[in-house]
């Protein structure tokens, strides 16, 4: 019989005391980052969306190694993207009460990575999601060092067609799954059908925020992205409603699907005018 235990190493403090997040405080755990280029704060707690228990995340930017602390809570590594010939570096270790997130780029990242949607109008986003991810995090960045170069990564996003090419390859899996949600229901294939509508709604969501500069993808902070966006035409009791709130009284698995896979049609059509109205 399967039984398993947990041995508890380290106990968690159940509550965690928020270390000094301004410059010279983490330069106090971190000195090394004094030779950073930038630094910027990053993640959920720079989003506003942290709890107690949220990591610190962190981004420095360097071209040249830093020293960073070595000590029994650390571990570092370093990575790398293949597309793109870039490598940085990961730290990850804890500050206070707090587990810190630290990544150090070169400072030719952002621009190494758009590189493709400076140039022209991309049509459909080839980025992986990692790199996706470093984007939107930088996107929201609060700068703690160098808030000028900051500004400057941020007028290069908004002078690409990243967002937009993000978008129409959000929005063209959408429509790959109501196109699923027609087989599955002409099959009778109801509970998978619903299941590819939930799909295509999150997909068609995801591609208004992005068109809208809201880059986040990650699905946990779904309704706090569409409160922070309003512009984006979808609100939050919009989509728990038709979405989330799952099958009304009476309804059937084929009726929810078929309500979802149309809500989700009509906000196609509205995206399509405004891709077209987009520069």
């Amino acid at each position: 019989m399967f039984n398993p235990t947990v041995e508890v190493i380290v106990e968690q403090p159940s509550v965690l005391a928020r270390p000094d997040l301004s410059f010279e405080g983490v330069l106090k755990r971190f000195p090394g980052l004094a030779e950073a280029e930038a630094v910027c704060m990053t993640g959920s707690t720079a989003a506003g969306w942290g709890n107690t228990f949220s990591d610190i995340d962190l981004y420095a930017f360097a071209d040249e190694d830093l020293d960073l602390p070595v000590d029994e809570t650390m571990e570092t590594w370093q990575s790398s993207d293949p597309s793109t010939g870039l490598r940085w570096t990961i730290w990850m270790g804890a500050y206070g009460d707090q587990r810190v997130d630290l990544r150090v780029w070169p400072t030719n990242t952002l621009a190494t990575v758009l590189a493709p949607y400076l140039e022209k109008e991309v049509e459909f986003c080839n980025t992986g999601d990692f790199l996706q991810d470093f984007i939107y995090r930088l996107s929201i960045g609060v700068p703690l060092k160098n808030e000028a170069f900051f500004k400057e990564m941020r007028e290069l996003l908004y002078g690409s067609s990243y967002s937009r090419s993000l978008a129409r390859f959000l929005k063209a899996d959408a429509e790959n799954c109501l196109t699923d949600v027609m087989g599955q229901l002409d099959t009778g294939d109801y509970k998978t059908a619903r299941v590819s509508a939930g799909l295509a709604a999150g997909f068609l969501t995801d591609a208004a925020l992005a068109l809208s500069g809201e880059l986040c993808r990650r699905k946990k902070w779904l309704l706090r992205r569409l409160e922070s966006t309003p512009q984006c035409g979808i609100g939050v009791d919009e989509y728990r409603t038709m979405v989330l709130d799952g099958l009304r009284p009476g309804e059937s698995d084929a009726d929810c699907a078929l309500r979802v896979a149309r809500w989700t049609q009509a906000h196609i059509i509205r995206l399509e005018d405004a891709f077209l109205s987009a520069p």
